[in-house]
């Protein structure tokens, strides 16, 4: 039962004081150094690897055989670019697919024995020390933030003293095609071998490919009498019109001219800022120093200006099945924690690969629909070639709301940055293409209500009304309709939209709850939360519905029940809904399983090859049960687990434009500080008995607040760039965001560290 505690509250001048008081910082230097992955040896695959990238190019680090170290090379954008021929499944993974580098090998003269390495994610910098029978090499190496260069530097010692290196070229192929998979073509022109040349200081493996295009791989090692400086660079040219030897050749000496203090300088500072654009500090060292690790390995990743994310970023694997782009779920998980950990710009790779690309977009769905209309199939390259065709329904081609669900994660860039002009010149068109396509697809059955065609459940098998696509369909009219309405854009298009969401067929349930689509129960083990979409991430069906609550519970745990085909994201999706109806013991639970059961040490994760977006989808199911932000209102705490008697976060973004930070101490919330970007009206819902409120502009502040089933709701209106101030008492000296004590796993490390001396409770 809802209880009005006050309609305003006016509160005195000198209470404004307490949003400007000025708090000890956190010592970010220190407090990231928990967050070191750590190697008591050295890995011997992909998965137990040091990760190393700036956003397009990157290395992973690992022991090949007893005598080799490989730091594999990878660069994102390097795909193939022949002719799009036919429209199976695979196309795209044979025309545009991600192709192999190579890698620079360090050869010792003895038997590798044991390593004691590093990778400082705060300083994005792998070093370390590798023990051989003949003596030890010591090596460090990072990937600058702002020129495309590998840097690694090797020094012996003992018999180790002549680093040797060598470049092993690897066959430009799609991984596919090393696979025994349906859709392969009978028969594949190979791209030409490659060729080694010198060029000036450099030496260069050529790779030409058969359009006309290529790229190149350069290197220049600086010897001394016991070490080596070793400097990598790839250049790219993926339609003839470039010179790719030269850009790689260029790069480095660029880096050589910059001289390496400078470059290292730059580096740091652009890494330190990164990471202190938000904070977070959790009780659990394991936990807290995962969630860091995935926003360096976004940012290693893709940026801006960078291509987005495919399915392994910067780190090629040549033994992957997966050489391309997924829009049922892996493109989207891997973007969803960019928005609360307020990385807006990250997201930007993948909006920007939209838009680049809109005309493909379009062509993706058939020739009499493309006048308003746009789709997109399960896989493609970076151009987003993928059609969308009912007639091809083979392997399950034919899913309806990919499209929809990437532009849920577009417009969430606009509901938390209130960008009004990326909103009306990007989002808001092509949402509307996205709509209609679904829209096209819509059949009146005798009584007038629409039905959808049968369309695949990803992960699933076909169904008519699937709920997949039924639950995009609707928030992409609900969404319209809210921006027509709330932006006064006045399209002529509402009352259609309106006309539909009435007559639109109910989202098909029975006793076991939401159903994959009409006549087609839940029956057996279930990956993919693709029925569920309604409930997370869309939030149509949300806790703030009482009546749809035990709907909510028992459509999860009859998915989570059926046993045998549950993978990663099964659980951080679980973890995300438990988050929303505040069972913080549950989340955390599933989240554990996650760690103990699917992540690799390095963080990484693999169903048959590297698939880079389930621990991303864990960060953000960590931020879930901190921050929640949906429906015009952000809340704070909502599914914090008993255990964790202490945690803050400071700068989280939620919807609004605000910047949201709060402290809990001993299981209490102490304050919740907020900032607004814009200035709007703004809707927080806390636990915490709210006894002060204030800003940091106004002697005055107006507010409403009234408490639904034990929290406190209070809603205000700020001014861009003021601070408002929630607090349960007066004390400033409690208005800090530090760092929490660990107090469960608290020697925590990722990487192949040993688990003796870590404290599990």
């Amino acid at each position: 039962m809802k209880q009005i505690y006050a309609g305003f509250i006016f509160l005195l001048c000198s209470l404004s004081l307490a949003a400007q008081v000025n708090h000890p910082g956190i010592n970010w230097a220190e407090y990231m150094k928990r967050q070191t992955l750590r190697w008591d040896s050295i890995g011997t695959s992909y998965y137990t690897g040091i990760l190393l990238g700036n956003g397009l190019l990157g290395t992973n680090i690992y022991q090949e055989d007893d005598r080799t170290i490989r730091f594999d090379i990878g660069r994102t954008d390097v795909t193939d670019q022949r002719e799009h021929q036919g429209t199976g499944l695979s196309e795209p993974l044979i025309s545009r697919p991600r192709l192999p580098i190579g890698r620079m090998v360090l050869k010792t003269a003895g038997v590798i024995t044991g390593a004691k390495m590093n990778l400082d994610i705060y300083n994005a910098r792998a070093e370390g020390t590798i023990y051989t029978t003949k003596g030890a090499v010591e090596f460090s190496s990072f990937v600058p933030a702002n020129t495309n260069v590998i840097y690694i530097k090797a020094k012996g010692t003992q018999q180790e003293k002549n680093v040797s290196w060598q470049f092993v070229a690897e066959q430009s192929k799609s991984p596919r095609m090393n696979q025994n998979n349906s859709g392969n073509p009978d028969t594949y022109p190979e791209n030409p071998a490659s060729t080694l040349q010198k060029s000036g200081t450099f030496t260069v493996c050529h790779q030409l490919l058969l359009n006309g295009g290529g790229y190149a791989t350069a290197w220049t090692a600086k010897k001394g009498s016991n070490e080596s400086t070793m400097l990598i660079s790839v250049g790219y040219d993926g339609d003839g019109k470039s010179d790719e030897i030269k850009e790689a050749t260029t790069a480095i000496n660029t880096f050589i001219t910059a001289k390496m203090p400078v470059v290292w300088a730059a580096h740091q500072k652009w890494w330190n800022q990164f990471y202190q654009k938000s904070f977070l500090s959790l009780p659990d060292q394991r936990m807290e120093s995962f969630y860091w690790i995935q926003l360096y390995k976004l940012a290693s990743a893709t940026r801006a200006n960078k291509p987005m994310v495919d399915l392994m970023g910067p780190w090629f694997s040549s033994k992957t099945p997966w050489p391309g782009i997924w829009w049922n779920l892996n493109t989207q998980l891997t973007y969803s924690p960019v928005f609360t950990a307020n990385h807006m710009e990250l997201a930007k790779s993948l909006f920007n690969t939209l838009n680049k690309n809109l005309q493909n977009l379009i062509n993706n769905v058939p020739e009499e629909w493309r006048k308003d209309a746009a789709a997109i199939g399960r896989i493609s390259g970076y151009d987003l070639v993928a059609p969308l065709r009912e007639a091809e329904k083979d392997n399950g081609q034919f899913e309806l709301g990919n499209l929809t669900w990437t532009l849920f994660y577009y417009y969430q860039y606009y509901a938390y940055t209130k960008d009004k002009e990326e909103l009306t010149r990007y989002i808001y068109p092509l949402l509307k293409r996205s709509v209609n396509h679904l829209m096209y697809h819509l059949k009146k059955d005798e009584a007038g209500v629409l039905h959808l065609p049968s369309s695949f459940s990803p992960e699933y098998k076909y169904a008519e009304d699937a709920n997949y696509a039924l639950s995009s369909l609707r928030w992409g009219l609900e969404t319209l309709i809210a921006l027509d309405k709330n932006e006064n854009l006045n399209d002529a298009d509402r009352g259609k939209w309106e006309s539909t969401l009435e007559k639109l067929v109910p989202y098909p349930v029975d006793d076991t709850g939401f159903m994959i689509g009409k006549d087609v129960p839940l029956s057996s083990s279930h990956r993919h939360y693709s029925h569920l979409m309604m409930i997370y991430p869309y939030r149509l069906i949300n806790a703030d519905q009482v009546d749809k609550r035990e709907l909510i519970e028992k459509s999860m745990n009859h998915w989570i029940s059926l046993k045998g085909a549950l993978q990663g994201y099964t659980f951080t999706g679980a973890a995300a809904i438990n988050a929303m109806l505040g069972k913080g013991n549950e989340s955390y639970d599933l989240l554990n399983q996650l760690f103990d059961n699917f992540i690799k040490p390095n963080t990484l994760y693999q169903e048959s090859g590297p698939v880079i977006e389930t621990p991303l989808a864990a960060a953000t199911s960590i931020q879930e049960m901190l921050l929640q932000s949906y429906g015009g209102k952000a809340r704070v705490f909502p599914a914090i687990p008993d255990q964790w008697k202490n945690v803050s976060f400071d700068k989280l973004r939620a919807e609004g434009g605000f910047l949201v930070s709060s402290n809990r101490e001993n299981g209490e919330t102490s304050f919740i500080r907020v900032f607004s970007t814009k200035g709007d009206t703004c809707r927080i819902q806390t636990d915490m008995k709210v006894s002060m409120v204030s800003s940091d502009k106004r002697k005055e502040l107006a507010f409403t607040v009234y408490e639904n089933e034990g929290k406190m709701n209070l809603s205000f209106s700020t001014l861009p760039g003021e601070t408002i101030l929630l607090a349960a008492g007066y004390d400033t000296s409690k208005f800090n965001i530090l760092p929490v004590k660990a107090t469960i796993r608290e020697n925590w490390s990722w990487g192949l560290k040993a688990r003796t001396a870590a404290k599990i409770k």
